[in-house]
């Protein structure tokens, strides 16, 4: 045996003792495992870039100032809001309800045609009113009372139609904005919501 032919053995000797040595020779002795090599490493990259695209979704929120009738203004802040968009007589409309676990005053809004961001008053001119709700205690549904509605005329029997709600971000995931809405109820009796802000994942 040369000198050429033993330094070829050592080394291949060394390499067959060497766990990386050996993973080198699995490719060259089996061409396939290339392509499973290959597959492996495609499906773990797709994997990783997966696992930062799809960010949890950030809990929803909803926050502003709210007076009913002649009580003091204060706050309502929750996170218990819900938004939906869906077809509707062949145009998408997003609904929107919120509930102050504490005291359960509620917001409930339904607007119609939504076409991204954008301006929209309840319950404006358009052939279907948008609605706007504010709802002093949703446990005491029984009560018509409880429920402000901005479609009713208030106690001079003036049609209140004050309401706007600007959409400043709409996407398919979710829909953020702030509000504004002057609601009254059957006797006449007036709410008021303002300086509310909105942020909250669009269910499917």
């Amino acid at each position: 045996m040369n000198k050429s032919t033993s330094s070829k053995v050592r080394f291949w000797q060394k390499i067959d003792k060497n766990p990386i040595g050996v993973f080198f020779i699995s490719f060259v002795k089996y061409p396939i495992n290339i392509l499973y090599a290959g597959l492996g490493i495609i499906v773990f990259m797709f994997s990783y870039q997966s696992s930062f695209s799809e960010k949890p979704v950030e809990p929803g929120f909803f926050a502003g100032k709210i007076v009913f009738d002649e009580e003091d203004y204060h706050r309502i802040e929750t996170k218990n809001i819900e938004a939906q968009v869906k077809n509707e007589m062949g145009n998408p409309v997003l609904t929107l309800t919120c509930t102050q676990e504490k005291n359960l005053e509620s917001v409930y809004l339904k607007i119609f045609k939504i076409k991204g961001p954008g301006t929209y008053f309840i319950p404006g001119d358009g052939e279907i009113s948008n609605i706007g709700n504010l709802i002093k205690n949703l446990d005491n549904y029984q009560d018509k009372n409880n429920f402000f509605e901005s479609s009713l005329p208030n106690k001079e029997g003036v049609k209140n139609g004050v309401g706007r709600v600007n959409i400043t971000k709409i996407t398919s995931n979710f829909v953020e904005g702030e509000l504004i809405l002057i609601a009254n109820n059957p006797k006449g009796q007036q709410a008021v919501l303002e300086s509310a802000k909105f942020k909250v994942a669009l269910q499917n």
